[in-house]
């Protein structure tokens, strides 16, 4: 379904889960993919990376639970361009429960994260990956959430390994402080 973009706004636990970490300083793309300038580039994402969201209560407005590459895009994209006036979008029927809402965001951003290595240093990443799954005091690999996505990814070397990166720089900020 097409939807209005002035519409669309973030799910109350994506926010949260979003502002656990700096989300948004990790989205900055290469100026040659960036779409602030180019309506198809922010529609193919649309379709590549599709906005999911549910409507609650009779409003119009639509809570986008999946789809937050594209959702910032979008959004990048109406404040420097007010040519864009709809975007597809995936309704569901109901809201999902909280917890699901919430792995499907891990799921997707992780995922995204793990596959495009967007951020510069595996330091950065371990920062990123433990904000999100909310892990700042204890270990992300027995983090319940993470062992339901990702049960086969046990350990700090296991994840270190399949993404070809030092374990010894994959520490979290507010690890390398405490070690200081």
């Amino acid at each position: 379904m097409n939807t209005d973009v002035e519409l669309l706004l973030l799910d109350d636990v994506c926010r949260k889960l979003l502002d656990r970490s700096s989300y948004v300083a990790s989205l900055t793309g290469l100026p040659l993919l960036d779409s602030k300038d180019n309506k198809g580039f922010v529609l193919l994402d649309a379709i590549q990376q599709p906005l999911i969201g549910y409507k609650r209560n009779g409003s119009e407005q639509v809570k986008v639970i999946s789809g937050i590459f594209t959702y910032h895009r979008i959004q990048k994209f109406v404040s420097a361009n007010n040519t864009l006036t709809s975007v597809p979008v995936f309704l569901l029927h109901k809201a999902p429960i909280g917890e699901i809402r919430e792995l499907l965001l891990l799921n997707e951003m992780t995922r995204n994260l793990l596959k495009q290595c967007f951020l510069g240093s595996s330091s950065q990443l371990a920062d990123h990956l433990y904000a999100w799954f909310g892990c700042l005091d204890n270990d992300l690999f027995e983090n319940e959430l993470w062992l339901q996505l990702f049960p086969s990814i046990k350990t700090k070397s296991d994840l270190c390994n399949w993404l070809a990166i030092s374990s010894k720089t994959f520490v979290p900020s507010c690890n390398r402080r405490g070690n200081e």
